[in-house]
Formats: C-alpha cells, sequence, structure tokens
C-alpha cells in the first residue's frame, strides 16, 4: 500500500499532473508543494525555470486518513531538491512543508515523532519494530472536512464536553510518549478522538475495529480522520492469520512501523 511519485524536469513550462487525485491538479498537494519549491528557487537565482512532469500512481486509498497526499507532496520536495539542489536549503523545504499540509511536515522528517503545533513541530522518537499491523480499508472514503465537521458537532451541546484544554493536551501527549516507548501494545490508551465522531456516521467503522480485535489485535484504532483502521500485532503469526480472517470482507495488508524514512531530509 503506497504511491508511487516520478519527477521529470523538462524544457517545457509549468508543471503537468498526471494521476488520479480526486481533485482538479492545482488543488493537489503535491503540484502546490512543486509550485512553491519552484518560487522559493527563483527567489535565491534559479532560471530559468524549468517545465515539470508528475507523475503519481496511487496505491493509498484516498479519503483513508492514511496521509496518501501529504506524503505525495514530502515526497516531491525531497525529489525537487534532489533534481536541483542547492537552491532552496533545508529549512525552507521544511517551512514549504508546512504551509502545503499540516502532516507534510512529518512525512519529510522521521519515521516516528510526537507532533505539536499545527502539525509542523516534531519531537523525534525511537521507533518500536517490535510488532506488525493490518491495515484495514473499510471500502469507503471520509472527507477530512466532514471528520473535523462531524467531531465539532460531537464537542457542541450536551452530548459531550468540549475540547481538552492546552495543559491536558501536554499532560495526554507525554502520557502517550511514556506508553509507546515502555508498554506493550494492549496496554496502550492512546485515542483517536475522530473516531466516534466520524462513526455515528459511519458504523461500519466499528464492526470493522471490533473485526481486528476478534482476529487478535492487541490494539486498533482508526487512522488520523479515517477511514483506515489499524491493529497492532505483537506476533507476526497472528498478524497473517488475521489478515487472512479479514481480508474476506475487507481490503487489508500487513504493514511494518520503520527505523527509519528512506531518503528523508
Amino acid at each position: 500500500m503506497y504511491d508511487a511519485v516520478s519527477l521529470s524536469l523538462n524544457e517545457g513550462e509549468g508543471i503537468v499532473l498526471d494521476g488520479q487525485c480526486g481533485c482538479p491538479p492545482e488543488k493537489n498537494t503535491a503540484y502546490r508543494a512543486a509550485e512553491a519549491f519552484f518560487l522559493a528557487a527563483a527567489a535565491s537565482g534559479l532560471s530559468p525555470i524549468p517545465g515539470l512532469e508528475i507523475s503519481i500512481t496511487k496505491g493509498i486509498p484516498m479519503g483513508a486518513g492514511l496521509g496518501g497526499g501529504s506524503s505525495d507532496a514530502a515526497s516531491t520536495l525531497a525529489g525537487l531538491a534532489s533534481l536541483l539542489p542547492g537552491f532552496v536549503d533545508d529549512a525552507s523545504l521544511h517551512a514549504i512543508a508546512a504551509s502545503i499540509g499540516s502532516d507534510v511536515p512529518f512525512f519529510m522528517d522521521t519515521a516516528c515523532a510526537a507532533v505539536t503545533g499545527r502539525g509542523e513541530i516534531l519531537s523525534h522518537l525511537t521507533p518500536r519494530t517490535d510488532f506488525s499491523l493490518v491495515v484495514v480499508d473499510p471500502g469507503f472514503p471520509v472527507s477530512t472536512k466532514e471528520a473535523y465537521a462531524r467531531l465539532d458537532d460531537s464537542r457542541s451541546g450536551a452530548r459531550a464536553p468540549g475540547g481538552r484544554s492546552a495543559e491536558e493536551l501536554r499532560v495526554g501527549l507525554d502520557r502517550a510518549i511514556r506508553e509507546y516507548a515502555s508498554l506493550p501494545p494492549s496496554a496502550w490508551s492512546f485515542e483517536n478522538d475522530f473516531f466516534h465522531a466520524v462513526a455515528r456516521v459511519h458504523p461500519d467503522l466499528v464492526e470493522c475495529r471490533a473485526a481486528l480485535v476478534s482476529a487478535g489485535a492487541s490494539f486498533s484504532a482508526m487512522s488520523g480522520s479515517g477511514s483506515a483502521l489499524f491493529g497492532v500485532f505483537e506476533y507476526l503469526d497472528v498478524a497473517e492469520r488475521a489478515l487472512e480472517a479479514i481480508s474476506k470482507a475487507y481490503s487489508a495488508v500487513i504493514a511494518f512501523p520503520l527505523a527509519r524514512l528512506r531518503d528523508s531530509i
């Protein structure tokens, strides 16, 4: 489950995007990242500005909360930095990444981090590679805009308390970092605030998560704003059996945590 991003400079003008991305080309994150890169490169002396063809072959489902568009943007910035070295420094690349999307900086930086601010402040953590994951596509997308609207709605009126304070968020993040570093996945207490809000209108998410737990997942949650879910398995053979069982009803893959991002900036 991955996207393939290919970049080709040419003697033409402008940016051409080839790929099924679910939006007009100029709205695509990779296209916007390339535009911002060329603006920064021109300011530092790149002339003339070459044409660029971006080809994206999607393998990450759209609207799944798996960061496909954001990682495509990060890959585009990394690729352009390699094709046109010296014109945009690392600090500027990370500033461009933050301007494109809240989780683009993560995909440019490290395989594991605690993230604060709007997504641009990363604190590196030592990745754990002692478990496997089964990632499940429940068969429908969830738009990020819809997910935030559902979350806001769930926090309004008498149905639920408002969002956590800054101090509560800090304490919760510190606890999550400690749990991730030292506890088995079965003891993690991580929460995804989007899950219950989105599941109110997509009850299949509850069934899909229950299927992961029934198949032996030590921990299960929704990825980002949905719709994909994942289960953490402490033994590969259990994950493989879970994949076989879950694949009868859903599209699913086995995945593994990374010790580092390849060619990160």
